[in-house]
């Protein structure tokens, strides 16, 4: 069992910093998969809300490249008295070992306090490193870094939906805002300060794909699950639409799912990330190709190959037999 402190120990995470770097690789289960936990907050059904984080949890469990060791479920596209029970429905209908997800945070305010998900976290880094991938606010992964800090040397990565292009105009902040950034920067700054190696997937349209309705409409020839997504999807697009948003909605949660599944398809790059919290438009995480400043992996580009390969991903998952 790994020795626990009480309370965040500066001076601990400062040593962590400092002799664990940020160059761990993924660590593969005996099965050559890679161990991940998921960190989301799917939606379903009325009013039309983001469905990105639902297929997200789907594709994992289709890729056949993951082994999903935990699910838990933060507030971010809902409330997580909505939230929650999605990810439980989804998972109930999905052939899979995980047969609950996890309750996470439900505010910025429960970063100090523990949580079903974040014990349950702790427990599965006690027996393996994993990637944490987290499409939500990162309150609860800030949870465990913050009250156990050395908990940080059992993660291999965290995939985070968070970051902006440094030079990002006014006019596309204001279009485009950083969502999880805004909902709890101080949690981002936790897991900026830890020595983890952190992999960034813009939250907005600059990755150059996103679903359209065609796109739903090879979703709707799969099985099970799959089928409670598209009419949320159609729904979400529509409003996009109503609100001058274009013929399709940005797809960050499967772009970090597919970062985990599989490494080196989506293009990525070296960059550096800061927080500003002092800007008219509220806190945001400026990403750019300098070389000073928190090192990050910037995977900010990806194409249709990459996005027909997330959808295949999604139509793979196996539903449960009656």
């Amino acid at each position: 069992m790994i020795p626990r402190h009480l309370g965040w120990l500066p001076l601990a995470l400062a040593l962590l910093v400092g002799s664990t770097g940020c160059q761990r690789g993924g660590t593969a289960p005996a099965d050559g998969r890679t161990a991940v936990w998921l960190d989301i907050s799917p939606a379903l059904g009325d009013p039309p809300r983001d469905p990105g984080d639902a297929l997200a949890l789907l594709q994992a469990y289709g890729s056949g490249r993951v082994h999903v060791r935990g699910a838990s479920v933060t507030f971010g596209n809902a409330p997580l008295v909505r939230s929650f029970p999605a990810a439980k429905e989804l998972l109930e209908r999905l052939d899979t070992g995980l047969l609950r997800p996890w309750r996470g945070a439900s505010s910025p305010e429960e970063r100090a306090a523990p949580t079903e998900a974040t014990e349950l976290l702790e427990e599965a880094l006690e027996k393996e490193p994993l990637t944490l991938v987290a499409a939500g606010p990162a309150t609860t992964i800030a949870s465990v870094v913050l009250r156990h800090p050395e908990m940080a040397s059992r993660m291999d990565r965290i995939v985070l939906v968070a970051g902006q292009a440094d030079g990002t105009s006014t006019d596309a902040l204001a279009a485009s805002p950083d969502p999880n950034v805004l909902a709890d920067a101080s949690s981002l700054q936790v897991l900026l300060d830890s020595p983890v190696a952190l992999t960034l997937v813009p939250a907005d349209a600059s990755t150059g794909i996103g679903l359209t309705g065609a796109d739903i409409d090879r979703l709707d020839q799969g099985q099970g699950p799959v089928k409670l997504l598209t009419s949320s999807a159609r729904g979400w697009l529509q409003l996009l639409r109503s609100r001058g948003g274009g013929d399709a909605f940005p797809m960050p949660a499967m772009i970090a799912v597919d970062v985990a599944a599989h490494p080196g398809k989506v293009r990525c790059e070296a960059a550096v990330a800061r927080l500003e919290t002092n800007g008219a438009s509220g806190p945001r995480l400026v990403v750019s190709t300098g070389t000073e400043g928190r090192r990050v992996t910037w995977c900010h580009m990806a194409d249709d190959e990459d996005k027909a390969r997330m959808i295949a991903d999604v139509l793979r998952v196996t539903p449960r037999q009656p």
